[in-house]
C-alpha cells in the first residue's frame, strides 16, 4: 500500500509538471520543433549567464551618507576600494600637470658664440686701428661687416676702451644667459605655474628652477636693462651693445612637446584605480557624520566581503547561478504564457519561433557589448531593436510583449535603474508606434525621430527630478540620439536578412506586392479584367473588416489581390471574364467542369510560387475556398447518376480550410460578394438574408473552425460586409431566364447549394 501511494504521489507530480509543459509549448507543434523550443531556451539561458555571470547584490552596509555613526566601523581584513570614474579622471589630470616640461639643450651653434663675439670685436679692431683709413672709411667698412648695426653707434666702435668694455660686458651676460637658459618656447610655462623644468643633455637630465629661465622674447629687454646699468646714460653705446649680442645670442633649452607629452602619459597610467585599507583600520569613528567617501569604502567592503564568501564556499556560488537561472526561465514562461495568450503564431511557427529567438540573442549581444566597454553609455543599450523587430514581423500586440520581456531583461542582467528601464520602455513604444506606422522603407528616418525623441522626453522628465545638470543632460541626450541611429540602421540592415532567411513577410514588402503597377496585377486587368475587378473589390472589403477585428488589414488587401491569379490559366471557363453568352460549361461534364473550377486554385498556387510571392499571400490563394462544396456541379452530377455512384469529395475544393483571419476575411467576402452579385433584384433585406446564410453556411460546415476567428468576430464581419455591399449593389431590371441561369452558375463556385445533410455528416 505505501509503495502504491508513494507511485500515485510521483504520477501526480509528473502529471502536473506534463501539463504545465503542454500549456508553454502548443501541441501544434511537431516534436522537433518542440525540441527546437526548449533547445533554444536552453541555449538563451546559458548564453544570458556566461555574458552575465550572477553577483550577489550588497545587504548590509549600514550607514547612508550624512548620517551620524553610532558606533566605529573598523576593517575586518584588508581590501580594495575602486575609485569612481570622475575620480580617476581627476586624479590623472593631477599628474598630468605635476609632470613639468621638458627642454633638451642645443649645443649646435650655441657654443660657438662667445668666439663669434670675440672674432667680430676683434675684425672691428683690426678695421679701426688701419692707419690708411679715413674715420669715415673705417665707419664704412665696419658697416658693410655688420650691416645689422645701426650708423649713428658705430662710430663709437673706434674707440678702444668702448669696444673693450663691450667684448667683456657682452662675454660676461652672453655666459650668464646660457647658465640661466634661454628657452624657445614659453607657453607651457604660461599655462601653470612650475617650479622646475626638466633639461635634457645628452643621455643625462637634471631638474632646474623655471624662474631665472629667460623667454627668447624677453632678450631684448634683458640686454637693454643690462646695458643701461653699464654704459649708463649713453644712448648711444646702449644701442651698440643691444645690436652687438643680440646678434650673438640664441635659445640654447629647445622645448620637446612629443616628449613631455609621452611622460605625462606615462605619469596618467600610473594612477590608480583604487586604493587600500588595511586591516584593522577604522573606516568611521563614532559619531562622526557619514562621508560620501566612507559610504564607497563600506559598498567596497561588503562586495569583497560577499566575493571572498563565494570563492570560500561553492555552493553559495552554485546557488547564485541557481537564482539567476530561475529568473530567466521565469521570464521565459512568462513571455510563453503571453504569446499564446495573444499570439499562438510565434510559437507555433519555427520561422517565427527563430526569428524571436535569434532577434532575442542579438539584442542580448548588443547590450553585452555597451556594458562591457567602459567609454559607453547605458544610454546606447538598443532597447528599441526588439520593438522594432517584433512589429515589424509579428504586429504591435506582440512587439509590446517582447518590449516588456526586454526591459526585464535589462533589470536581469544589468540591475539599471528603474528610471532607465521606464525610458527604454517608453523608447520601445515609439518604436513600434513608428515602424507600423510606416508603408514605404524610404521613411526609416521618422524611426529615428520617435526613438531619439523618446529619449530625450524620458531623460528630461528623470533628470528634472533628479538635478541633473545640463552638462549631463546633454550628454545622456546625445546617447540617447546616437541609439536611435543605431537602431534606424540595424534595423534597416537586418529586416531584409530576417525577411529571406526565415521567409517571413513584412508590411513593407505587403506594400510593395500592393503596388496595382505590379507585372501580374497588370497582367490581370489586361487578360482577366473581370476577376481583377472582383479582386480589388474583395481587397477593399477584407482590409475594411480586418481593421474592425485587429487583424493585419494590409495582409488581407494584399491576399485578396492576389487570391483568383490561378483564373489566368483559364479565364474563358470563369463567368465574370467571359466576353459572349457562351456557357463553355454546358457541354462538359459536372465532374469536369469542377476539376476545371478547383484547377485555379492549384494553379493559383504554382503561379505565386513561380512569382515569389510570400508564403502568407499564397495561404490566401490556397485557402480562400477551403474544402467547401461545388454544389450547382454537384447537385447537377446527382440528376444523372444516383448518390451511390456519385461521390461528394470530387466536388470539393482541395482547401485546406482557413487558418488565419486574413484567409477568412477573403473565403467570406469572395462567397458574399458573388452571391449578392447573382440576386436578381438585390435589396437591403435580401442582401442581408442572402450575407447571412452565406455566412451561416461556413460556420455550419466547420470552413472557419481554424481560422482564430471567434463568434464576436464573425459577426462585425458579417455586418461589414452587409454595409459594404449594400452600398456597393443597388435594385436593377430583371435578367432573362439565361442570364438568371449564367448569373447562377457563376455563383456557384462561391455560393454553392449545400449538399444533402446526409452527405454532410458523411463528411464530417
Amino acid at each position: 500500500m505505501a509503495d502504491q501511494t508513494s507511485g500515485g504521489k510521483e504520477n501526480g507530480k509528473s502529471w502536473v509538471f506534463s501539463g504545465l509543459l503542454k500549456k508553454l509549448i502548443p501541441h501544434s507543434l511537431d516534436l522537433n520543433g518542440r525540441i527546437l523550443a526548449i533547445a533554444g531556451a536552453v541555449v538563451f539561458i546559458i548564453l544570458s549567464v556566461l555574458l552575465f555571470p550572477p553577483t550577489r547584490e550588497s545587504k548590509e552596509i549600514q550607514f547612508n551618507e550624512g548620517e551620524i555613526a553610532d558606533s566605529d566601523v573598523i576593517a575586518p581584513f584588508n581590501f580594495v576600494v575602486p575609485l569612481s570614474k570622475q575620480e580617476i579622471e581627476i586624479n590623472r589630470a593631477k599628474a598630468a600637470v605635476e609632470v613639468p616640461p621638458v627642454f633638451w639643450t642645443k649645443e649646435e651653434g650655441v657654443r660657438h658664440l662667445p668666439a663669434d663675439l670675440e672674432g667680430f670685436i676683434g675684425r672691428i679692431g683690426s678695421i679701426a686701428s688701419a692707419d690708411t683709413l679715413s674715420s669715415e672709411e673705417k665707419i664704412s667698412w665696419i658697416k658693410d661687416m655688420a650691416p645689422g648695426l645701426r650708423r649713428d653707434p658705430v662710430e663709437l666702435l673706434l674707440d678702444r676702451s668702448l669696444r673693450r668694455k663691450m667684448l667683456s660686458e657682452g662675454l660676461r651676460l652672453q655666459r650668464q644667459l646660457f647658465e640661466k637658459g634661454i628657452i624657445n618656447d614659453a607657453s607651457p610655462l604660461r599655462r601653470r605655474d612650475y617650479p622646475h623644468i626638466t633639461v635634457v643633455s645628452g643621455d643625462t637630465e637634471k631638474l632646474i628652477l623655471s624662474s631665472p629661465v629667460i623667454e627668447q622674447s624677453a632678450l631684448e629687454s634683458v640686454i637693454i636693462e643690462e646695458a643701461r646699468r653699464v654704459f649708463r646714460n649713453d644712448d648711444k653705446a646702449v644701442e651698440l651693445f643691444y645690436d652687438i649680442l643680440r646678434s650673438h645670442l640664441m635659445p640654447n633649452l629647445v622645448y620637446d612637446h612629443k616628449e613631455t607629452q609621452t611622460r605625462r602619459n606615462i605619469a596618467m597610467e600610473k594612477v590608480a584605480e583604487a586604493f587600500r585599507v588595511s586591516d584593522n583600520q577604522r573606516i568611521i569613528a563614532k559619531h562622526d557624520k557619514v562621508t560620501a567617501r566612507q559610504v564607497d569604502i563600506l559598498k567596497a567592503l561588503e562586495t569583497n566581503r560577499v566575493r571572498m564568501e563565494i570563492e570560500t564556499s561553492w555552493w553559495k556560488r552554485v546557488l547564485l547561478y541557481v537564482g539567476k537561472i530561475m529568473r530567466i526561465l521565469s521570464l521565459i514562461i512568462v513571455l510563453g504564457i503571453a504569446l499564446m495568450k495573444f499570439d499562438r503564431s510565434v510559437l507555433l511557427e519555427r520561422a517565427r519561433l527563430g526569428l524571436a529567438f535569434i532577434a532575442i540573442v542579438f539584442y542580448l549581444l548588443l547590450m553585452a557589448l555597451v556594458i562591457k566597454l567602459p567609454f559607453l553609455s547605458q544610454y546606447l543599450i538598443p532597447a528599441a531593436f526588439v520593438p522594432l523587430v517584433t512589429a515589424a514581423f509579428f504586429g504591435p500586440m506582440t512587439a509590446l510583449i517582447f518590449t516588456f520581456f526586454a526591459a526585464f531583461m535589462m533589470v536581469i542582467h544589468a540591475d539599471l535603474s528603474a528610471g532607465f528601464v521606464f525610458i527604454s520602455v517608453l523608447a520601445g513604444v515609439a518604436a513600434i508606434i513608428s515602424i507600423s506606422q510606416l508603408r514605404e522603407r524610404k521613411n526609416f528616418y521618422t524611426i529615428f525621430l520617435y526613438i531619439s525623441i523618446a529619449y530625450i522626453i524620458g531623460i528630461v522628465s528623470f533628470g528634472l527630478a533628479e538635478n541633473i545638470t545640463f552638462a549631463g543632460f546633454l550628454k545622456d541626450a546625445i546617447w540617447g540620439i546616437a541609439n536611435g541611429f543605431v537602431c534606424t540602421i540595424l534595423i534597416m540592415f537586418l529586416l531584409p536578412i530576417f525577411e529571406s532567411l526565415f521567409s517571413v513577410t513584412t508590411n513593407f514588402t505587403l506594400m510593395e506586392l500592393s503596388d496595382l503597377n505590379r507585372p501580374l496585377l497588370k497582367r490581370m486587368i489586361m487578360e482577366v479584367p473581370g476577376t481583377y475587378q472582383h479582386s480589388l473589390m474583395i481587397g477593399n472589403m477584407v482590409e475594411a473588416a480586418a481593421h474592425d477585428i485587429r487583424a493585419n488589414g494590409l495582409l488581407a488587401r494584399v491576399s485578396a489581390y492576389y487570391h483568383d491569379i490561378g483564373k489566368l490559366a483559364k479565364p474563358e471557363y470563369f463567368f465574370e471574364n467571359k466576353g459572349d453568352n457562351l456557357n463553355k460549361h454546358e457541354k462538359l461534364s459536372p465532374t469536369m467542369s469542377a476539376l476545371i473550377l478547383a484547377s485555379h486554385v492549384k494553379e493559383g498556387v504554382e503561379l505565386a510560387k513561380s512569382e515569389n510571392l510570400p508564403d502568407i499571400v499564397i495561404d490566401g490563394i490556397r485557402e480562400h475556398h477551403g474544402t467547401t462544396v461545388m454544389a450547382y456541379f454537384y447537385n447537377k452530377a446527382l440528376e444523372y447518376d444516383s448518390h451511390d455512384s456519385v461521390n461528394i469529395d470530387d466536388f470539393r475544393y482541395p482547401g485546406p480550410r482557413p487558418r488565419s483571419k486574413e484567409t477568412a476575411l477573403i473565403m467570406l467576402a469572395d462567397s458574399s460578394e458573388a452571391a449578392v452579385r447573382s440576386l436578381k433584384e438585390p435589396n437591403a433585406p435580401r442582401i442581408r438574408a442572402m450575407i447571412s446564410k452565406i455566412f451561416a453556411a461556413r460556420m455550419n460546415d466547420g470552413e472557419l473552425d481554424d481560422s482564430g476567428l471567434t463568434l464576436n468576430d464573425i459577426s462585425i464581419i458579417k455586418e461589414k460586409y452587409i454595409q459594404l455591399l449594400t452600398g456597393i449593389f443597388h435594385p436593377r431590371i430583371s435578367y432573362p431566364k439565361q442570364d438568371e441561369e449564367e448569373a447562377k452558375e457563376r455563383s456557384d463556385e462561391d455560393n454553392p447549394k449545400q449538399p444533402p445533410q446526409s452527405d454532410r455528416k458523411n463528411r464530417v
